[in-house]
């Protein structure tokens, strides 16, 4: 456990020390926390921010330089780390046991089924969450979150990168862990109760190099940064807590420009704009800022979820609200430079019911190669709360009433109906769909995604 104004709130009751730091300096702040259990996961940090700026900053530096002189080595483990460590053990070895046991070539498909379960060739649900693709020598990788353990009451947010193979995009191949979690240090990024979120993966044309980003949400809000020699690895962590503007960061994509080598990063930027910046030449870092969009919106209107995409001389920019794992409405954007600014050309999504980009949430979007076709990558992260526009309109007006009380209003019901709904601590992912549509563009240039049931890329 690393003790900082990072940690997360719920941390701190495992260390006398700790909380009575925390209450020489935010006196009388654990009893109001009390009242609102899902504050235990914030950061100290963000808990401040959330207050209004009421504190001032030398507090909270001093509360820092304090916890900071509890990292020593019999406090690096806490005990309910310890019981984690055990736990996770236990469950690698059975995992290991079951992976072996599993047939091949059980499964065949097609076709891709939007919203249906989605199953590799051995028959075993694909765990390739806030995913992305990466094409190479003929075949299609998949790659993304293992959710596999995630069931919302273990704690485990990722079990790992998972990475499957294609080539004809219905009937993946398995090719297990390409970054496996760190069990034995509570406090490596890649330990399964952080947050892991939505790896990209580039190759550096100046180094020859694969490197992975991976986002981390939550208290850490943190970039990490791997490298590897071959896309399906090892990979090998080069950089870790890395903040560009020394912000917090959101939901990320990244692409490249495969004429001149550039490479950009378009990212969360701490909740506030969606912020568009160059990467160093050997993709290891983002060197300047190019452009900001949708900035100042409070949510749920602020921008995450970015994915790009190029086409027709245009650069696409698709994004979706904030709402955690409820979905929302998306938004599409262009530029005709990865520089921006990009000009909103509004939902995507046609003929929509759900109000909710067809309860989905886009981690990417890639180009099928050799066709003038592109598809949008999608998860369905609850399956058992789809939402239709009824309900669309009062998360919208529930959350948006806390920022603008004169603007939007909710009813007592509507909020309770708001608390009710599953959060990102106790939503079993381990059973989310994912929803793949193609997208087309209209005699404006701009990007449509209708609903299909199914759909084969020879049909586009």
């Amino acid at each position: 456990m690393k003790y900082s104004i990072d940690m997360q709130i719920g941390q701190l009751s495992e260390n006398g020390d700790a909380v009575a730091i925390f209450d020489k300096y935010l006196p009388g702040v654990r009893g109001m926390i009390t009242k609102n259990p899902q504050s235990a996961g914030l950061s100290i940090r963000n808990l401040v921010k959330y207050m209004g700026g009421k504190i001032p900053a030398s507090v909270l530096e001093g509360m820092d330089a304090e916890l900071q002189k509890l990292n020593t080595p019999e406090n690096r483990i806490s005990p309910s780390e310890k019981r984690q460590i055990a736990l996770f053990q236990e469950m690698e070895s059975d995992w290991r046991a079951k992976e072996k046991a599993v047939p091949a070539n059980v499964h065949h498909q097609d076709a891709v089924y939007p919203g249906q379960p989605w199953y590799d060739t051995s028959g075993q649900r694909i765990q390739a969450h806030g995913g992305a693709v990466f094409y190479e020598n003929g075949t299609y990788y998949w790659y993304g979150e293992n959710k596999e353990f995630t069931d919302g009451s273990n704690g485990i947010w990722t079990w790992g990168i998972r990475m499957y193979a294609s080539q004809d995009l219905y009937n993946w191949t398995d090719l297990g862990l390409v970054i496996p979690p760190v069990l034995d240090d509570p406090d490596s990024p890649l330990f399964p109760t952080k947050r892991v979120d939505r790896p990209h993966i580039l190759k550096c044309p100046a180094t020859g190099k694969y490197v992975c980003w991976i986002k981390l949400s939550g208290a850490e809000a943190t970039f990490v940064i791997l490298e590897a020699d071959t896309l399906t690895g090892p990979y090998h962590m080069v950089r870790e807590d890395y903040r560009p503007q020394g912000r917090n960061v959101g939901d990320f994509d990244l692409i490249c420009n495969e004429e001149t080598g550039k490479a950009y990063l378009y990212y969360d930027k701490d909740h506030q704009a969606l912020t568009a910046m160059e990467l160093a030449e050997d993709y290891l870092s983002a060197k300047k800022v190019l452009s900001e969009q949708y900035a100042e919106l409070h949510p749920p209107f602020t921008r995450e979820g970015p994915a790009l995409f190029e086409a027709n001389g245009f650069k696409y920019l698709l994004t979706s609200g904030m709402t955690g794992y409820i979905p929302n409405q998306s938004d599409a954007a262009k530029s005709l430079t990865w520089d921006g600014p990009f000009e909103s050309v509004g939902n995507p999504h046609v003929n929509d019911p759900s109000n909710a980009s067809f309860n989905s949430q886009i981690s990417k979007i890639f180009r099928v190669e050799g066709k003038n076709l592109w598809i949008a990558m999608a998860d369905r992260w609850v399956v058992d709360f789809l939402v239709d526009a009824k309900l669309a309109d009062i998360f919208t007006r529930t959350i948006a009433s806390r920022y603008e009380p004169d603007k939007y209003q909710a009813t007592e019901t509507e909020k309770q109906l708001m608390a009710g709904s599953p959060s990102l601590e106790t939503a079993n992912t381990s059973i989310a769909d994912y929803v793949w549509l193609p997208i087309t563009l209209d005699e404006a240039g701009e990007p449509k995604i209708e609903w299909q049931d199914s759909w084969s890329v020879g049909n586009q």
